[in-house]
């Protein structure tokens, strides 16, 4: 499948959450919270509603709580709806969900640093037609500064899109089947569990965990994993390379079986590989054997690891000013 470098995208959005706990003394605080209810009994009976509630340009931490209950929407974040923390009622209690072509998008620019907790996003367009090459992104990440703990993304191809700019995923789960997380991103995904759903139907064609489109070498952007597992069915690439200099790093990351021997494919880079970026760290688990990788891989130096796998790749002080 081509992509473009713009991502057009129509919002999809399924989206199931829970409870977070009450926020530490050391946390940032939540001016005010904004409740959502599909019966009536809150501020607004939409999530959507109440994103567009938060005042343009805000600058302190509003939390929108969704009560449990059923939301047939589209949801987006956009940029200037900052400082947004959202929370729902239980993980099979608040379901908001919706079915099209494309995708979900989760999107903000600049420093707003939403942050979402314990949120399942699913697109569920190939659900039951996986054969289908339709993109079908459950969320899209186009912001700087923004951070996903015990969120989960569901769909089949194109997942999750971490678009643009710095984002942390913490205890996340991304399932998918064809290049189920691509961008330009530069992110950390901090003990995920990245998970194929590639059916047998879909013949001997491995899929792809990754599709990473850095363009040049003066890019920050990369995926890197720290610990974690990638597991599932069907036959999975560790990565393909959406551009040249595609950077993905697994650092001490279970692997199952499922990864191919040969782990990576060059795709856009073929013939420029020596750019590209394409690494594995002290990874365990059947799928990390060596034996039969593209010979292109990188071997990166303690100085490199460090630098992609220390908390500073993303942070520069932003992550510690969240109310998680």
């Amino acid at each position: 499948m081509e992509y473009h470098r713009v991502v057009s995208l129509v919002a999809v959005v399924v989206v199931l959450l829970r409870r977070w706990p009450a926020l530490s003394s050391a946390q940032a605080p939540v001016s005010r919270t904004i409740t959502v209810d599909s019966h009536g009994g809150g501020d607004f009976s939409s999530v959507q509603s109440a994103v567009n509630f938060v005042p343009d340009g805000n600058r302190e931490w509003v939390r929108i709580h969704v009560r449990a209950g059923s939301y047939t929407e589209k949801v987006a974040i956009p940029e200037e709806k900052g400082y947004i923390l959202l929370e729902g009622d239980g993980s099979s209690n608040t379901d908001i969900n919706f079915n099209d072509y494309a995708g979900a998008h989760v999107r903000s620019r600049g420093d707003t640093s939403p942050t979402y907790q314990s949120a399942i996003f699913t697109n569920t367009h190939n659900a039951h037609d996986k054969i289908n090459k339709s993109q079908a992104v459950a969320a899209l990440v186009r912001g700087d500064r923004n951070a996903f703990y015990g969120c989960a993304f569901h769909s089949f191809q194109d997942t999750l899109c971490d678009d643009l700019g710095r984002h942390y995923f913490s205890d996340c789960s991304i399932e998918g089947g064809i290049d189920f997380i691509f961008g330009y991103g530069q992110s950390i995904y901090d003990g995920c569990t990245i998970v194929s759903n590639m059916p047998p139907s879909y013949g001997q064609n491995p899929g792809s965990v990754t599709a990473h489109g850095r363009i040049d070498a003066s890019d920050p952007g990369g995926f890197v994993f720290k610990g974690g597992e990638v597991r599932g069915t069907g036959r999975q690439y560790l990565g393909r390379a959406w551009n040249e200099y595609a950077t993905v790093v697994y650092y001490h990351v279970n692997m199952s079986r499922i990864i191919v021997p040969q782990g990576w494919e060059a795709w856009k880079a073929d013939g420029e590989t020596n750019k590209v970026v394409f690494a594995e760290v002290g990874c365990t688990g059947p799928g990390s054997n060596m034996t039969g990788r593209v010979p292109w891989e990188k071997q990166l130096s303690e100085v490199e690891v460090e630098k992609f796998v220390d908390m500073s790749y993303i942070d520069d002080g932003w992550i510690g000013e969240q109310p998680y």
